[in-house]
């Protein structure tokens, strides 16, 4: 430890810690740089398997620490207590079919203590359209080790009962120990409900249609008791529903054959691979979408790569995958689960830079656009290719236990940009500035001064040191009195960059002092605590605080985040060193899921200080991040459950359905509620009697290449007999008859 620091060691050890992580973050170059479906264990009986079981691994409630990296998103959602109770919880699970599966995936994501699988049935070809967790070559020994693969905080077990082929028959006797005392719920007899069943309507529009079913149900139930089976296929469209033995049989019992054709025909393209983006192509893989047989194609494009706190939803993705492209790693993992599949993985935006790879060409031979996008403005433009290129859309969406799918069909319904949600509020900057009232003032405060600190100064710094030869031929040009954008601020870094190690305390100190003491001064200097406005009344009343000037405090533990989180950043962006050759500096771009790079510290300490300063409650680091990082609480159920409606609904456009039975969703799983809506019917604006249009129409005009606008305009006369008023395209206006000049564009082609 330096001498300097020992002296501080003598005042306070929380000093010391503070100041050395300042002078390591300032100093890269001169202190160290930081650089069965489901049994496994039918034919072992308890003894062996007793002995041979490895320890379990570690799980989240033998500390009660949650991993925040994991489980963040899930964690603004449920909350720590629900989180840790359920971290204790040890879940039985009995039947691994294709609802068991699904389960067994969400609860394991969840991050229960234990889950326990049990399963008597062998696997089925039939088990490959519906689990996807089966693979062709499993016989036995399938689901347990995918399903435990998920989340390594959960210890998954089978449930077996050994070998029992040597036990004598049962005669009495026994002695049986309560493990759980039973909590009773009271529920409704079968019967009961049966007679008189309480069922939920999710679709307003057909109060009818959750009573007929059961009537329908009954009806079965009574016919298979009448006559020891099911009714007997009767027509030609039943005929369909013969089984083949392949993975398909189950689908094509709901669909028929020509509807399984159709979507193993489809050419879908899906932008974005996330949390709904790994559900779809789960759900595309199990209808067979795309299959290569049938020169059917999926492309998926997403630019990201896996996080580790995408893992607690994004259950295509494992640790080992972590800051590999999702777009490919989910590809791959979806060829595992149908091998026939013929995906093509991109790792593009879909924006309008990209319009030369994602063409009209491109979207020509599409059937099907399928987003799974997490914002407004990539919906937009994927929305707006869709429509020009006249391609059905699925969009869906969720946050928290919430979800909704939208269903946009050519000449059928409205776009998604057929209607807009209110602009989010933004914050003035007098506020952030001088008046912040809430936390989420100071938190984008905070987030303010990362960008201005370290990464709007770094990347101004190093545009000037570009576009200018040396530090010598600037200082020339300055004395001789040449303006230069942008000298003084270059100046001030350079000039400040840290060379020493007193040096470096100083600027820490003064950092400190800059934002939580002169700027509160200085406010309280120029509007003391008793000004009053012209009309009498005080300045400071609600909704603005007065600050508080903060004095440094070795005893603090907010100065000391603070101090570690400038340090680290400090380092992050001074890490070169400076020659005459060399004056760079290393902007840095906010990551709120690593918290070994500082951002987060930073952030967390400058806003608690802030509020501290104005007398505002404070939050902890947990919903300082969310706030921070714009985080929208997720869940896995959620996911699973849009992705399961917005696959009905592809079947829906598969087969070529009307209006009427498309739906939107909309739902709440802590209420829970669900609702069916019908969709918006697109509008069509009537230019006479005979001729209307609406967004998804498109009056096709051929020329040639000496096509002159004069041309065109006559062309569209003849065609459609309306006189053209004005030419545009987009917001630029090609031709205005009023317009000066514009009479001469009549003959440019």
């Amino acid at each position: 430890m330096p001498d300097i620091l020992r002296k501080f060691a003598a005042v306070n050890s929380v000093a010391v810690n503070f100041w050395t992580e300042c002078l390591r973050l300032c100093f890269s170059g001169l202190l160290s740089s930081t650089v069965n479906r489901c049994s496994l264990s039918l034919l072992h009986n308890l003894t062996e398997e007793h002995l041979n079981t490895p320890s379990p691994p570690p799980t989240m409630a033998d500390s009660m620490d949650i991993d925040d990296s994991l489980y963040s998103r899930q964690r603004y959602v449920l909350g720590d207590s629900a989180m840790q109770q359920m971290a204790q919880s040890a879940v039985f699970l009995s039947g691994m079919g294709a609802l068991g599966v699904e389960i067994a995936k969400n609860i394991v994501l969840a991050g229960v203590k234990a889950v326990t699988l049990h399963d008597c049935k062998r696997c089925e070809v039939w088990d490959l359209g519906t689990n996807f967790f089966i693979r062709e070559e499993d016989v036995v020994e399938a689901v347990h080790s995918r399903v435990a693969e998920l989340n390594p905080y959960v210890q998954v077990n089978v449930f077996a009962i050994g070998d029992t082929s040597s036990f004598r028959p049962f005669a009495h006797g026994g002695i049986f120990r309560l493990v759980k005392t039973p909590k009773t719920f009271k529920f409704e007899m079968m019967e009961q409900q049966l007679c008189d069943p309480r069922l939920l309507t999710p679709d307003f529009s057909k109060p009818e249609v959750p009573l007929q079913l059961h009537t329908i149900m009954l009806a079965l139930d009574a016919f298979l008791e009448q006559h020891a089976r099911l009714p007997n296929i009767g027509c030609l469209q039943d005929a369909e529903l013969l089984l083949k033995g392949d993975r398909y049989d189950a689908l094509r019992a709901c669909i028929g054959e020509s509807m399984c054709l159709k979507l193993h025909k489809f050419r879908v393209f899906m932008v974005g691979c996330g949390a709904i983006g790994c559900e779809m192509l789960k759900n595309l893989a199990l209808l067979g979408v795309g299959l290569s047989r049938y020169s059917g194609e999926i492309c998926v494009t997403d630019p990201d790569l896996i996080e580790k706190s995408n893992l607690n939803r994004q259950f295509l993705f494992r640790p080992q995958h972590i800051q590999k492209p999702k777009s490919t790693t989910a590809a791959a993992a979806t060829l595992e689960i149908n091998p026939e599949m013929q995906i093509d993985a991109h790792l593009n935006k879909v924006c309008p830079a990209t319009e030369d790879i994602y063409s009209d060409a491109f979207f020509s031979h599409l059937n099907l656009v399928v987003t799974a996008l997490d914002n407004v403005e990539a919906r937009r433009y994927v929305d707006s290719r869709s429509v020009s290129n006249q391609k059905a859309l699925l969009d869906s969406g969720t946050m928290g236990t919430k979800g909704h799918t939208e269903i946009i069909v050519p000449f059928l319904t409205e776009s998604y940009n057929s209607h807009r949600d209110p602009p989010e509020e933004e914050i003035p900057f007098c506020t952030l500035k001088s008046f912040p009232a809430v936390i989420e003032h100071t938190i984008q405060w905070a987030r303010d001064k990362f960008e201005s600190a370290f990464s709007h100064k770094p990347s101004m710094y190093n545009m000037f040191w570009q576009s200018h030869s040396s530090a010598q031929d600037v200082l020339q040009r300055m004395m001789a009195g040449e303006s230069m954008e942008g000298a003084f601020q270059v100046i001030k870094l350079l000039s400040r960059r840290p060379t020493h190690l007193d040096h470096c305390l100083a600027l820490a100190r003064l950092k400190f002092d800059k934002y939580f003491k002169r700027k509160a001064l200085q406010l309280l200097h120029s509007f003391p605590l008793d000004t009053r406005l012209k009309d009498g009344s005080l300045f400071w009343q609600s909704p603005k605080r007065p600050p508080s000037p903060i004095e440094f405090d070795l005893n603090d533990p907010l100065s000391e985040e603070e101090r570690e989180a400038i340090s680290q950043l400090q380092e992050a962006i001074n890490s070169n060193f400076v020659t005459p050759e060399r004056l760079c500096m290393t902007p840095l771009f906010f990551e709120k899921d690593d918290d070994t790079n500082g951002h987060m510290d930073f952030v967390a300490s400058a806003s608690a200080l802030r509020a501290q300063m104005y007398a505002i409650e404070a939050v902890d680091r947990l919903q300082t991040k969310r706030i921070a990082g714009k985080i929208i609480p997720a869940i896995a159920t959620s996911t699973a459950a849009v992705a399961g409606l917005v696959s009905l609904e592809l079947i829906k456009v598969a087969g070529g359905y009307g209006f009427e039975l498309f739906k939107n969703c909309f739902f709440n799983l802590a209420i829970p509620v669900m609702v069916l809506t019908e969709t918006a019917q697109v509008k069509r604006t009537q230019i006479r009697d005979d001729i209307s249009f609406s967004i998804w129409d498109r009056w096709t005009i051929f020329g040639h290449e000496d096509f002159t606008l004069s041309d065109f305009m006559s062309a569209v006369r003849e065609e459609y007999g309306i006189e053209p008023t004005m030419v545009v395209h987009g917001v630029k206006m090609l031709y205005v008859p009023v317009m000066p000049g514009h009479n001469k564009r009549l003959k440019l082609t």
